[in-house]
C-alpha cells in the first residue's frame, strides 16, 4: 500500500460525512447537557424550596411566639409580620428560582468540557471533526461504563 492510497483514504474519510456526523454528535451532546441542566435544576428547586420553607416557618413562628415586651401593639405587629412572612406565595417563586439556578449551574459546571467540545464541533470545521470524534468516544465510554456497567467490582470478580 503506497502513501497516495492512504492520503486518498484519509481525504475520503475526513470529508463531509465526518463533518456532518461531528455536528450531529455536537448537537446531541449540547441537547443532552441542556436537558440534564433542566432536570437537575428542577429537582434542586423543589428540594431547596422544601428545606428553606421548613427552616423559615420554624424560625418565624419561634420569633412570633417569643414575647419581648407586654405591649399589645407589639404583639399585633408581630402577628401581622408573621402572617406576612408565612404567606407561601411571596417566598415560593424566589426559592424555586434560587434552587433552579443553583442546580442548573452545578450541572453546567460539571459538564463544561462537554459543552466546550460540542460548541467546537458545531462551529469549527477541521477542529470540529476532532471534537466530534472525542464526543463520540466519550459517549461510547459513558455508555459502556455507566449504562452497561463495565468496570464495576461485581463484574471484575
Amino acid at each position: 500500500m503506497n502513501v497516495s492510497a492512504v492520503t486518498t483514504a484519509i481525504k475520503k474519510f475526513s470529508g463531509k460525512p465526518l463533518g456532518v456526523m461531528s455536528k450531529a454528535i455536537g448537537a446531541v451532546t449540547a441537547a443532552s447537557v441542556l436537558y440534564d441542566m433542566y432536570v437537575h435544576g428542577k429537582e434542586k428547586a423543589v428540594s431547596t424550596d422544601r428545606i428553606e420553607t421548613g427552616d423559615r416557618v420554624y424560625n418565624d413562628y419561634r420569633q412570633y411566639m417569643t414575647m419581648d415586651s407586654s405591649s399589645a401593639v407589639t404583639a399585633k405587629a408581630k402577628k401581622f409580620w408573621y402572617d406576612l412572612k408565612s404567606d407561601y406565595s411571596i417566598y415560593h417563586p424566589l426559592q424555586l428560582t434560587k434552587g433552579f439556578v443553583k442546580g442548573a449551574g452545578n450541572r453546567l459546571l460539571s459538564a463544561l468540557p462537554l459543552v466546550g467540545l460540542s460548541v467546537v464541533a458545531l462551529k469549527c470545521k477541521n477542529v470540529g471533526k476532532a471534537a466530534g470524534v472525542l464526543l463520540a468516544l466519550h459517549g461510547i465510554k459513558s455508555f459502556m461504563f455507566d449504562v452497561v456497567g463495565l468496570g464495576r467490582k461485581e463484574h471484575i470478580k
